[in-house]
């Protein structure tokens, strides 16, 4: 989201300090009322309408059409990420680092003397993530019924994902939220599945005289499951809230180390890598991040893009299970094979290492998501997930 923006207000950094710095909290708050309402209104069955009152045209994958930008700029056309991408994000524990970072530049004088521009930064950031959200604004997700903004969070994750993060306190205690019984708890294990036949497929594409171990129907079966377990927790927009929130928070800071933006330069943390400039801003705040941050990051932007096109229902049938390996999303799918693997562990490529899918039907499925994140039981075999 905030990263998209960027990308169009100057190339490179010039862009994310733009939008770091140099817009007020109620503007970036105006940025994201706006693009809510276009974003809403078709999910709950209206049009939506932009700034001149114009009826825009939301394309099947989901993504929403143009949104306002802050006062004096053009509508612009930007993707809303799936749930996924904030997760991924968050498993980092960018979020964390950042939070220490605010909460040391408020405190004491420990870190650098910031610069004007990371003063702008500081002022927009604690006045639109760590303060009390306006009532009745897009980010007004607490209450007394769920007064902790963290743990709104995981809950989201856990419904959605089937998984919390792969960190808890700060103390190493797990962290307390509400894991509804409602959750997709066979998520990780149906992802992890269809990556192996993606794989499978991916190194058969060029096969002209060995065995072809491609399996269209297996893909679209796991594709189908996917859809059918995301999308039966969204009826009427469930989630959606929650879901936007937790994408303009990961992608607010992740924007922060996507460059050596100012305030990267007033931590004096500059790299040529996103997880190199979070590992040393963490080192300045006393906060290791996951040490396996940088395959987070790069599994966000491919996951969200892979993820909305299956939950549109895209992949209707076997024959357009080959758009995952030979088909628009064929640059997207070995990305996320590879890191998914470097965050979990086990390596999908290998044959001698990965069980095929009749010995996972065998197996609790709890396994393969506590490599990446806990979601605190056993899921459903495979067999029953292919139902």
């Amino acid at each position: 989201m905030f990263v998209e923006i960027a990308n169009l207000a100057g190339p490179g950094v010039i862009g994310a300090n733009r939008v770091l710095t140099q817009f007020r909290p109620l503007q970036v708050l105006d940025l994201l009322e706006g693009y809510w309402q276009n974003l809403a209104a078709p999910a709950l069955g209206a049009p939506a309408a932009d700034a001149r009152g114009m009826v825009l045209d939301v394309p099947v994958m989901g993504f929403p059409g143009p949104a306002p930008v802050p006062p004096g700029g053009p509508p612009i056309a930007l993707p809303l990420h799936h749930i996924a991408y904030a997760y991924m994000v968050e498993n980092s524990r960018l979020l964390d680092v950042m939070r220490r970072v605010m909460w040391e530049y408020r405190h004491g004088e420990r870190l650098p003397t910031p610069n004007p521009q990371t003063q702008r930064w500081l002022n927009t950031t604690e006045q639109l993530f760590f303060s009390h959200p306006l009532p009745y604004s897009i980010r007004s997700m607490t209450s007394s019924l769920r007064p902790d903004p963290d743990a709104v969070r995981r809950n989201a994750y856990y419904r959605l994902l089937g998984m919390d993060l792969n960190h808890g306190t700060d103390d190493g205690r797990p962290y307390p939220f509400v894991k509804a019984e409602a959750a997709n708890r066979e998520f990780a294990m149906v992802w992890e599945a269809l990556l192996v036949e993606v794989w499978k497929a991916h190194a058969n594409v060029f096969n002209f005289a060995g065995e072809n171990t491609t399996d269209d129907n297996a893909i679209f079966q796991l594709t189908r499951r996917l859809a059918e377990m995301l999308n039966a927790r969204r009826l009427t927009a469930n989630l959606a809230r929650e879901e936007y929130d937790c994408v303009a928070i990961a992608s607010w800071f992740l924007l922060v180390v996507s460059y050596n933006t100012q305030v990267v330069v007033s931590l004096d943390a500059q790299s040529v890598g996103i997880a190199d400039r979070l590992r040393k801003i963490g080192e300045r705040v006393g906060l290791a991040p996951h040490a396996r941050s940088d395959a987070y990051f790069q599994l966000a932007m491919p996951m969200s893009v892979v993820l909305r096109v299956i939950e549109a229902g895209a992949i209707a049938n076997a024959p357009a299970a080959a758009i995952l390996y030979a088909g628009v999303l064929m640059p997207q799918m070995p990305p996320i094979i590879t890191h998914w693997s470097i965050a979990t562990g086990p390596s999908l490529k290998d044959s001698t290492t990965r069980q095929p899918i009749g010995v996972l039907a065998a197996t609790a499925s709890g396994t393969v998501s506590s490599r990446i994140g806990s979601n605190g039981s056993a899921v459903n075999r495979l067999a029953g997930v292919l139902r």
